[in-house]
């Protein structure tokens, strides 16, 4: 079978760049290895030149943007058609619900080429969490421009990837509320994980925590800071690594502010964008992973740490209870209610018996986001979709 996916896929894969990288980098890489498979990068402004890549025997278009803005990338949609045109693939999958995918998604079905689309978060919901956060004309402009994408986009969709079943149900809401003038059938495969993962060995130190997301607001930071400081009262020698890449700069900047103001600068230590083999040794030596994050429709990051065989400790948020089940992948609290998820931690962090229990369960579990089973569920779909064409 000829696929092309179209989404960003890492221009180093020692340090990807958040979920939606991970998930384009693992698909293909498993993908490529009983098919022929094309990469379709999304336009980046790092980029000098457009050029072609091959990894692990991929080749990936990567395309220069002519601005700054996500919109920007509209402007290279003729050439990167084009592009797809030439590959004459048997099915395209587009990733991510943006401006710029739609676009393509309307291009492949006016040149009639087979398209699916995975939704990775919903728009509508992280933009509006942001608008009622910071109400500025930015923010407004952004909640409805990508709202309205995506319900349109939604509804134009036959077939819909959706990694959970949150966002499925969220799904038939907006159907229930009109947003959406047409309900397609979701198909729920959730994203897979590196493999390494469920080879990396248990070096944990006592009182170790790991934070792994990109660093932004959506992610609850600040939260998670102020909950350390119940945690800092009863494990006063606790150490907590943030690991994640620099969404938003000034967010970084607030949190590097407000650990000093804790007095917590030799607890809690962020490091930006780290590559990936340094990513894997915080697994390994973390005891619990924490996450106080607002919105998730999956979460890569807590499918890592369940291979890992690490308790969690997270939020309510999203697609999260669909990952992490409370009381047995690790504990869960409301967002926001920082008392609870401190309790959460130090309960864990006493209670050595649970923390096996969990780790055990967590491994098996973990299984269920292997690649290769995720690879297999999709091509099925693949071939339906060609099939009723």
């Amino acid at each position: 079978m000829k696929i092309v996916q179209i989404g960003p896929f890492p221009l180093d894969a020692t340090c990807i760049k958040g979920g939606v990288e991970a998930s384009v980098y693992g698909l293909a890489t498993e993908l490529a290895k009983n098919h022929i498979l094309t990469v379709i990068d999304v336009p980046r402004t790092d980029l000098h030149q457009d050029k072609i890549d091959c990894v692990d025997g991929i080749t990936i278009f990567r395309f220069t943007s002519p601005g700054k803005s996500n919109t920007s990338a509209l402007f290279r949609s003729k050439k990167i058609i084009e592009t797809i045109r030439v590959q004459r693939p048997d099915i395209c999958h587009i990733h991510t619900s943006s401006l710029f995918s739609f676009l393509l998604f309307i291009a492949l079905k006016f040149y009639k080429i087979p398209s699916i689309v995975t939704i990775h978060g919903l728009a509508h919901i992280e933009k509006q969490h942001v608008w009622h956060k910071q109400r500025n004309l930015i923010n407004f402009v952004k909640y409805i421009t990508q709202s309205i994408t995506e319900f349109l986009f939604i509804s134009l969709c036959r077939i819909l990837i959706v990694d959970t079943p949150y966002v499925a149900e969220t799904i038939e809401l907006y159907k229930k509320q009109h947003k959406i003038f047409c309900l397609p059938d979701c198909k729920v495969i959730p994203q897979g994980i590196n493999p390494v993962f469920f080879q990396l060995a248990n070096s944990s130190k006592n009182s170790q925590l790991l934070s792994v997301g990109a660093l932004s607001k959506r992610k609850g930071h600040l939260h998670l800071i102020e909950a350390m400081k119940k945690v800092k009262q009863q494990f006063p020698d606790f150490f907590l690594s943030i690991i994640g890449s620099i969404s938003e700069t000034k967010y970084l900047e607030f949190m590097q502010v407000r650990i000093k103001e804790t007095g917590m600068e030799k607890n809690i230590r962020v490091f930006p964008n780290a590559p990936f083999e340094q990513i894997l040794t915080f697994y390994s030596e973390a005891e619990i992973f924490v996450l106080h994050s607002e919105e998730e429709s999956q979460g890569i990051v807590f499918c890592e740490a369940m291979a890992a065989g690490k308790p969690i400790v997270a939020t309510k948020a999203g697609g999260v209870p669909w990952v992490v089940e409370n009381n047995v992948n690790g504990l869960l609290s409301n967002y926001g209610d920082i008392d609870t998820f401190a309790n959460h931690v130090i309960s864990l962090l006493k209670d050595e018996n649970l923390r096996k229990k969990i780790e055990d369960t967590n491994r098996i579990q973990s299984h269920k986001y292997d690649w290769k089973i995720i690879a297999d569920e999709i091509v099925e779909v693949y071939k339906k979709l060609i099939i009723n064409h």
